[in-house]
């Protein structure tokens, strides 16, 4: 394992502030070039559309086969048939429309959710180099407000964290000045509002920053392919670093750092308090290059989107894979198997959210909380089916906690569910 130390310098540039809140509150709009900011409310309101409507849970032709019985039990952690009638209701709240820079639409990448905030990150396809974050409160789950737009000219925005009081984002950056386009950025809040006083950016290896999560002081990140694990010590930002090949995401709890990586499949977890090795275990799965594979950490078990791999489910301990929920048959959607691939995989109490790319969003349940079984032990899980959206644009990402589910929908933008 190689580590190193290096203090990072910030460099502040001279901000140009214009103030633009209609109602002479708040912190204003803002700019220094590089990145722009909006915070006036009432631009901030055009771009989100409220809705009261069902959202059904789709049983038939979505890649599973149906069970016979009223409920189908599945085996211990793995899920391949469907059981009827789903037992949760959701509802969309809301939607909100992707940024645009200079004509050209952006999609969402990621998600994360804090307590009452949820904060958003939008990149470019293609070579240019042009990214945004959103900051929502949701703090009324039925009304979600947007409060806060930053748009990146020169940066891909491709992961988000948030500990409340900034925004962490894992970009791909046109910076000459930086050796390689990989960079991290925290931008500040002030209340629900990003500001551009305190703005801090930091050069990652290889050739994107991939993801980045929190815990206490210390903010991690990720970057791709022949890239590294860093681990940044507030507010010092002094950083240290782990090389890592395709490291693809990152989550931390209870004292660990896992780390999904890519090309072959495997989960790398670390001591959170000095980086320390504590496991490298193999998953099927996570093998097609530059593609997108998340983890997250709940109950000792590491859930790991893992591409055409599915949900792949390890101890964080032991590395023991205790169960799978395969994707869906993408021929019996009348769809190419490279576009239905797992990237994405939020856990919260009993409930499974899996972003499946162009076959859309699946949800399963278990038969108690994730959290209320140990790493080794084997649970009942249920796949209920696919959320029925009338259109719905390859998904890239999706985030349940607290009832709240958000999904990334590229170009689609971001809508935000209610799930009760």
């Amino acid at each position: 394992m190689k580590v190193t130390k290096t203090i990072i310098a910030s460099g502040v540039a001279l901000l140009v502030l214009q103030s633009s809140c209609m109602d002479g509150t708040g912190p204003g709009d803002q700019s220094n070039g590089r990145l722009s900011i909006t915070n006036n409310p009432f631009v901030l309101a055009a771009q989100v559309r409220y809705f009261d409507l069902d959202i059904p849970i789709q049983t038939s032709g979505v890649g599973y086969s149906a069970s016979s019985g009223p409920a189908f039990s599945i085996t211990p952690l793995s899920a391949s048939r469907l059981t009827a009638p789903p037992s949760i209701k959701l509802k969309l709240v809301a939607e909100v429309d992707p940024p645009s820079i200079g004509g050209q639409v952006l999609q969402a990448t990621a998600v994360a959710i804090t307590g009452t905030l949820a904060v958003v990150s939008y990149n470019m396809r293609g070579a240019q180099y042009l990214g945004a974050i959103d900051v929502i409160d949701i703090s009324n789950p039925k009304k979600p407000v947007l409060r806060s737009r930053a748009l990146f000219q020169n940066a891909d925005v491709n992961g988000i964290s948030t500990d409340g009081v900034n925004v962490y984002a894992a970009e791909a950056s046109g910076d000459t000045s930086f050796q390689s386009p990989g960079a991290f950025e925290a931008v500040l809040l002030s209340g629900t509002n990003l500001i551009l006083n305190g703005d801090h950016r930091s050069a990652l290896s290889s050739f994107a920053g991939t993801s980045t999560a929190v815990a206490g002081s210390r903010v991690f990140a990720t970057s791709g392919d022949g890239g590294s694990l860093f681990a940044f010590d507030m507010p010092t930002w002094t950083s240290t670093t782990v090389s890592l090949h395709d490291a693809r995401w990152v989550d931390v709890a209870a004292g660990k750092v896992a780390v999904v990586q890519g090309t072959p499949g495997q989960l790398a977890v670390f001591n959170a308090a000095d980086l320390s090795a504590l496991g490298t275990f193999p998953f099927t799965g996570a093998d097609v290059a530059e593609s997108k594979s998340t983890v997250q950490l709940v109950g000792g078990k590491a859930f790991v989107a893992a591409g055409s791999g599915g949900v792949q489910v390890l101890s964080a301990s032991t590395g023991l894979v205790v169960g799978s929920v395969p994707r869906p048959d993408a021929a019996s959607l009348g769809l190419d198997p490279s576009v239905v691939v797992t990237n994405a995989a939020s856990v919260d109490d009993d409930l499974l959210f899996i972003s499946n790319g162009e076959a859309g969003v699946y949800v399963a349940q278990g038969s108690q909380p994730f959290s209320a079984t140990g790493s080794e032990t084997a649970q009942q899980i249920t796949m209920l089916g696919r959320l029925g959206f009338d259109a719905l644009q390859s998904v890239n990402h999706v985030a349940y906690q607290a009832g709240n589910l958000f999904i990334a929908a590229g170009l689609g933008g971001l809508k935000i569910v209610r799930v009760n």
